[in-house]
This record gives structure tokens, C-alpha cells and sequence, in this order.
């Protein structure tokens, strides 16, 4: 895992050996509200996001922007390479801790509740 570049961009050189903790539902109609559940590790988006934009990717269209909560994180990088691409990520402050939105590049979304193994992290 390669450091911060600066304090907007991250890069994550080697792929994190473990498989991400998400559980998509087998069909996403666009009539449910969340898309799938999905349980961080830690709350360092540098280790996590890569497996996670990675396996999204493999069930659909590629992710191009995540939009987080902006509590939660333990750091706030924007950009992260992924798969020789640039993800963009978005800290908001009405966004819950616990939903996570990932925006693809055909224009549709996946909705996440985020499942925090600290309770701390729930806000």
C-alpha cells in the first residue's frame, strides 16, 4: 500500500489481500432502497476501497465516485487508483455513517448500509 501522494489523492499500489466483506442482492430493480450490505475492516479508505470498488466493478458497471459520510474515516483522501483508474471520493456531512452510495459509469448507483464492527463509528 503506497502513502498518501497529498493531502487530496491516495494511491494503493498493492491490492489488499483480503476479499472485501459485501453482500450484494441478487437482483438491484432499482425499487429497493439499499443495494447490498457491506462491512469494513477498519476505517482507513485507503486499505478499504480498493477491494470494495474492485468488486463492484466485477458485478456491474465500473464505480466512479464514492460518497461517504464525512465522520467515520481516518483520513480524507479524494482520488484513489484502482485497477489503473481514478475513483473519486466525497465526504459529506448529512451523509449517515452508515449508508455508503457508489456512483457507476452508466449513470446508475449502489446503495450500501455500512456495518461497522466499532460501534463508535455508527453516527
Amino acid at each position: 500500500m503506497a502513502p498518501l501522494t497529498d493531502c487530496n489523492s491516495a494511491t494503493s499500489a498493492v491490492p489488499p489481500t483480503a476479499e472485501p466483506r459485501l453482500q450484494l442482492e441478487a437482483t438491484r430493480s432499482g425499487r429497493r432502497i439499499l443495494d447490498g450490505r457491506w462491512w469494513p475492516r477498519s476505517t482507513d479508505p485507503v486499505a478499504e476501497f480498493p477491494g470494495l470498488v474492485r468488486a463492484l466493478d466485477a458485478d456491474g458497471s465500473p464505480a466512479v465516485r464514492l460518497f461517504l459520510s464525512a465522520a467515520g474515516w481516518s483520513r480524507r483522501p479524494h482520488h484513489l487508483e484502482v485497477n489503473g483508474r481514478t475513483v473519486t471520493l466525497g465526504y459529506f456531512s448529512d451523509q449517515p455513517a452508515s449508508i455508503l452510495t457508489a456512483s457507476q459509469s452508466d449513470g446508475g448507483c449502489t446503495d450500501l448500509l455500512v456495518i461497522w464492527t466499532d460501534p463508535d463509528q455508527e453516527n
